[in-house]
């Protein structure tokens, strides 16, 4: 939910060997599904290679395009990797895309992981118990900020709206979603998301039409990933000396035991109490004067057009 636009896939390292089970899609059903197929997953005491993951992942992320961020993240539990050739050849290649590892460890902390992360600009973690594995995997999930020197280019995607048959008995119909799903084949349902382009149904988003490749979202979507590639830049703290008598969000009168030190946004220089410097950052995400000034938006569309 707090990067819905993104495409994930799984590799699984066992026996020296590197085996994708789920493609990159934005499709949690389908992970889910792969996942859960592991159950019946023949263990082997022979060492996973990690060199061969990061090949199969690099050769995989190599067709994603340039505007995106791509990321490998390793759960790994083995202590040893057996790999063919040199792994810092292949850590080096990484770098050189531009392709960020991390990795949360299971066991013990292994030098060879800790140090790919740091070529790389990951995050390196050991798990402490099945609590701190999912704190640490949580961090994953939002986005890192856009790199400044991240090509921009313009993307197609379709905004379709839910439907619903009317009548006093609507016909039922099956998704693009369960076409291809063989143990779910009778989930027909009456409403749904038609592609504009094509008008395939859908029942969820966001997802890739499998008819035309047009990337279904929706608005909110699109709203919950930029504020994680975009976010606002920290405040500065200063000392207040009659800079401002209220703050320009809230309109709180500035008083001198609760309000010592004061925040300003350094693109439109407001003044905010630390409550709303707080709430800015994280659950607004747009600052409020740089929003509201005409001059300062002005600038920032500017800006913005001239990166594009």
């Amino acid at each position: 939910d707090q990067n819905p636009i993104s495409q994930m896939g799984f590799i699984v390292l066992k026996s020296k060997r590197a085996e994708k089970i789920s493609d990159l899609t934005g499709s949690s059903r389908k992970h889910i599904k792969a996942i859960r197929g592991l159950v019946n997953l023949t263990l082997s005491s022979e060492p996973p290679s990690l060199q061969n993951g990061l090949d199969f992942a690099l050769k995989t992320l190599k067709m994603v395009p340039a505007h995106a961020s791509r990321e490998i993240l390793v759960i790994m539990g083995s202590l040893t990797t057996c790999d063919p050739t040199d792994i810092h050849a292949t850590i080096d290649a990484l770098r050189v895309e531009g392709i960020r590892c991390s990795v949360i460890s299971l066991s013990a902390e292994v030098r060879i992981c800790k140090h790919m992360t740091r070529e790389t600009s990951g995050i390196y973690s050991v798990i402490l118990d099945d609590a701190h594995f999912r704190d640490q995997l949580l961090q994953h999930i939002e986005p890192p900020p856009a790199a400044r020197t991240q090509e921009n280019s313009l993307i197609k995607m379709g905004f379709p709206h839910g439907r619903s048959e009317e009548g006093a008995d609507p016909a039922l119909t099956l998704c693009m979603c369960h076409l291809d799903n063989t143990d779910d084949s009778s989930h027909l349902s009456v409403g749904g998301y038609q592609c504009p382009q094509c008008l395939s149904k859908y029942c969820e988003l966001p997802i890739e039409c499998v008819t035309c490749g047009l990337t279904l979202v929706s608005a909110p979507h699109l709203a919950r990933s930029y504020h994680h590639l975009f976010p606002v830049a920290r405040f500065q703290e200063v000392e207040r000396h009659g800079q401002a008598e209220s703050c320009y969000a809230c309109q709180k009168i500035f008083s001198d035991p609760h309000d010592k030190f004061i925040y300003q946004c350094e693109t439109c220089h407001m003044f905010f109490c630390n409550d709303c410097d707080i709430f800015i950052h994280e659950d607004l995400h747009t600052c409020v004067g740089c929003s509201t000034i005409p001059a300062t938006v002005a600038n920032l569309q500017g800006a913005l057009g001239r990166s594009q």
